[in-house]
């Protein structure tokens, strides 16, 4: 399937930036609520400030049920969808979230568990028992408004996408779901620039993975003709690692902010 791009957003970013306010990106948030919003009081956003979420806002971490009700409910945050998000698009069942299928059994093992446990825990009644009905109701609204989620945004000197491209798929905007959400090692090891004109910025892939500090940021060697670099990727690792993190970056004048972990 091709990648989906929502034009309102972009239009929106975009004139946002064009008339000044900051435009914040954030990596990948893994269910970590807490840290998401001791990283937003860090940027000491005003009105016309943006953040927009590298995908990936859920599994691993404890409260991904809350991390999907702050953007879904708050006008200034924005996201892309990440793996994560399309492996609970396709496996989330709120009728057997205590008793999983083999459906859910491989999202289960890579953080789908705690997803489905954050849903299981918000919606419990003080006798124990779950209040099926509201979960079944807040589970459909949550998996509308992330099948609706872009799969990259493209503005006038980025792109904000989850995972990358695939240097050999072609046009980039006419690359498909998969690459844009899963694409690691052949983005990364790119020897030619995939956009001239603009930076893609991106999660998915840690610092860990790269043999970066977690404290660090990843540069493709590529420059474009602006002297900005060809990709970034701010994936700190908020779930793991020796030093978890969340990342935000500013496009609007390139300013980095970290957040560590908050339990």
């Amino acid at each position: 399937m091709q990648a989906k791009r929502v034009n309102k957003v972009e239009a929106e970013l975009q004139a946002l930036l064009d008339n000044g306010a900051n435009v914040w990106v954030v990596g990948d948030v893994h269910g970590h609520a807490k840290t998401l919003a001791a990283l937003i009081d860090k940027l000491d956003i005003d009105l016309l400030d943006r953040i927009v979420l590298l995908g990936d806002l859920i599994d691993r971490g404890p409260d991904s049920c809350k991390v999907i009700k702050m953007a879904r409910e708050n006008h200034q945050i924005f996201a892309v969808k990440g793996n994560h998000e399309e492996m609970m698009l396709k496996c989330f069942d709120p009728f057997h979230l205590e008793n999983p299928g083999l459906n859910q059994a491989g999202w289960y093992y890579i953080g789908g568990r705690e997803t489905a446990q954050s849903y299981l825990n918000t919606f419990q009644k003080p006798d124990g028992d779950i209040d099926n009905l509201s979960l079944v109701k807040r589970a459909g609204h949550d998996l509308a408004w992330i099948e609706s989620l872009p799969d990259h945004i493209v503005l006038d000197e980025w792109r904000l996408v989850h995972a990358g491209y695939s240097p050999s798929e072609g046009e980039l905007d006419s690359q498909s779901t998969e690459s844009l959400l899963w694409v690691r090692g052949e983005f990364h090891n790119s020897t030619r620039i995939l956009d001239e004109n603009r930076t893609i910025v991106f999660g998915h892939s840690t610092m860990i993975g790269f043999g970066i500090p977690q404290d660090g940021i990843w540069f493709s060697e590529l420059e474009l003709d602006n002297g900005m670099f060809a990709a970034m990727g701010i994936d700190s690792c908020c779930y793991g690692g020796n030093d978890p993190q969340l990342t935000a970056m500013n496009l609007q004048d390139g300013k980095i902010i970290k957040q560590r972990l908050v339990n």
